[in-house]
């Protein structure tokens, strides 16, 4: 717990608050291939458009300027959560399928969630974003995030699958992999950060794009 201590940073405070998990549609479901899928359909996203997201998701690994401070723009989507974020670019400078993700986040702030992960894009545009993980030659995760425009706000699922779908190994990993390593304590913690993190957007996101506050580190 010290270690992580030193790289948690004090929480940011911007006034608002941070939703609720029951503030979304959340459906859980053990898929006929033995993964685990976590559906979350969240409440609509007032204010939030998708053309905002894909310029989001082109420089959210930047330096934000935002009210006053200068932070990392990735701590503005959880401003307790999120440690750092590290994107590989292609030959034009921008994120997209085949680049990797270097994620680290703790759920809750609670040493027990801390994400340390290493992915692999598969969708990254205006309309959604797509990135997986494999191990032991199986996609063992794969996280989908789509977006539609509506006139009550942005319409916003999240839909995570955890297991093996095929393989020789797609027992054991379904069996005993996940249930230790994605088990219902930390299902539990990752819906809630997900539903805290995308009830930001409103917040922060529509003043940042105005001003296209964010440069890169």
């Amino acid at each position: 717990m010290a270690r992580l201590a030193k790289r948690l940073n004090p929480p940011h405070e911007f006034g608002w608050s941070l939703r609720q998990p029951e503030s979304a549609d959340v459906v859980q479901t053990q898929l006929g291939d033995g993964r685990r899928e976590i559906r979350i359909d969240h409440a609509p996203l007032p204010g939030i458009t998708t053309e905002m997201l894909g310029w989001w998701f082109q420089h959210f690994d930047g330096v934000a300027g935002y009210r006053g401070k200068k932070l990392p723009a990735y701590h503005l989507w959880h401003l307790r959560d999120h440690l750092s974020v590290s994107p590989s670019r292609n030959r034009e400078g921008r994120i997209a399928p085949g680049s990797r993700l270097h994620i680290r986040e703790v759920f809750n702030r609670d040493p027990r969630f801390e994400t340390d992960a290493h992915v692999v894009i598969h969708r990254w545009d205006n309309r959604g974003i797509g990135f997986h993980k494999h191990v032991l030659g199986h996609r063992v995760f794969e996280l989908d995030h789509v977006f539609t425009d509506d006139a009550a706000g942005l319409i916003y699922r999240s839909c995570l699958r955890v297991g093996a779908a095929s393989g020789p190994l797609a027992g054991l990993i379904n069996r005993r992999i996940v249930p230790r390593h994605f088990g219902g304590a930390t299902a539990e913690a990752w819906i809630r950060h997900n539903v805290e993190e995308v009830g930001c957007f409103p917040e922060f996101l529509p003043e940042l794009f105005a001003a296209k506050a964010i440069a890169p580190r």
